[in-house]
């Protein structure tokens, strides 16, 4: 589903991870596509 989630890393190999944040943004399928192609050419 589109929207912003967010997390923090869970791994354990090196210093401060627990405090590194993750945003991640989904967008619908025919957007990703999009800006893809626009990536490519």
């Amino acid at each position: 589903r589109p929207g912003l989630f967010y997390g923090q890393c869970s791994e354990i190999c090196g210093a401060n991870h627990s405090f590194m944040p993750i945003v991640i943004e989904s967008i619908p399928v025919n957007h990703f596509i999009k800006w893809i192609t626009n990536k490519v050419n």
